[in-house]
């Protein structure tokens, strides 16, 4: 008898037949494995374990408190797919969202190292050192720049004034021998009583010459300052003056440029007096005989009239003196008007500007 296999079975399952070849009535067909996962699955479920879901994506788990060593453990990578796609689901579906498992830890500012007290002694020593600097600078600034600012402009109101003065009082008489320069009055205790003009100096350049040798107010605001108890313009002997060569206006700055035959102009409200240099000499601050009479030769009187001005040495130092020696060479009265070096200069228009001889 020949054996005949059923159509509806699939390949790859067999059933059970009867010794005679055939199906026994009480027999039923074996379940197939995704009944059996089924099965298994539901029996899952009653139990409260996490259900396995046979299909094309992986098994999703319901979100559970992580135990400590999965928290210390890295989160496993996420695969993509096509397209940047992950591969629990297609486009414009609701994809599940993994938990973070890493939270961004805000950065805690670093907190200062203290100083130490040598470091604070450094940083205060430091910043010490930049003060004092900066306050250098600003009294450099103030002793080179400004005081020559300031003591110009006292010069100009000063000049201005004693030329108005000039203007209301009378000249002294002159003598009969027109050669004989009238000798100009003596002036009170800081009191301006003439101008200086050197053309050497520039074309520009006048100063007014005041009683005394005292730096305020008459060296440091007046312009120079006539030695006590020196002879006056025009008198016989040695009319001896001292002036700044640095700050405060610097009115004997360029003293070292005067050269032999250079004439220096003073004028007061009886005249011009012309001196004309003829020498310097640098001494120490004690040698007081180049105010004499005769300078280096305090015992004789001479009969010169003498110009000595004086000034510090070297530039920026009070170390020693330079002297600049003139003679009196020519007088003109006020009458008479200004000299020819001066009369058309820039310094003598602007000091006659408001009335002067």
């Amino acid at each position: 008898m020949s054996t005949s296999h059923s159509a509806d079975q699939p390949v790859g399952h067999s059933s059970a037949r009867s010794a005679g070849g055939s199906v026994a009535a009480g027999d039923q067909p074996l379940p197939s494995r995704r009944e059996l996962r089924r099965r298994e699955a539901e029996a899952a479920a009653v139990q409260g374990e996490p259900t396995a879901v046979y299909s094309d994506v992986p098994p999703v788990f319901e979100q559970s408190q992580p135990t400590h060593a999965q928290a210390t453990q890295a989160p496993p990578a996420v695969p993509q797919g096509h397209g940047g796609q992950s591969p629990q689901g297609r486009l414009g579906e609701d994809q599940p969202q993994l938990p973070p498992t890493r939270q961004r830890r805000r950065r805690q500012p670093t907190a200062k190292e203290p100083l130490g007290p040598i470091r604070g002694t450094v940083r205060t020593f430091g910043e010490l050192c930049i003060t004092a600097g900066l306050v250098l600078i600003l009294f450099v600034v103030w002793q080179l720049w400004w005081t020559d600012i300031q003591a110009n402009r006292d010069n100009e109101v000063l000049a201005d004034e004693l030329t108005q003065d000039w203007a209301n009082q009378d000249p002294n008489e002159l003598s009969d021998d027109p050669d004989e320069p009238v000798v100009a009055e003596p002036a009170g205790k800081n009191e301006a009583f003439g101008i200086f003009y050197i053309p050497r100096f520039g074309d520009d350049y006048y100063r007014t010459v005041a009683e005394g040798v005292d730096l305020e107010p008459v060296l440091n605001r007046m312009g120079v300052g006539r030695y006590p108890n020196s002879a006056m313009p025009g008198e016989v002997g040695n009319f001896s003056i001292a002036g700044h060569r640095v700050t405060y206006g610097k009115p004997l700055n360029q003293i070292a440029n005067l050269r032999p035959g250079d004439e220096i102009i003073v004028q007061t409200k009886d005249g011009f007096y012309t001196y004309t240099f003829r020498n310097f000499d640098i001494i120490l601050p004690d040698a007081v005989e180049v105010l004499s009479p005769v300078p280096d030769a305090p015992d004789f009187k001479g009969k010169d009239r003498i110009l000595t001005m004086t000034a510090c040495n070297p530039m920026f130092s009070a170390r020693e003196r330079y002297v600049a020696y003139a003679e009196l060479t020519d007088w003109t009265p006020a009458t008479d008007g200004a000299p020819d070096n001066i009369k058309d200069s820039k310094a003598y228009d602007k000091v006659s500007k408001n009335g002067g001889a």
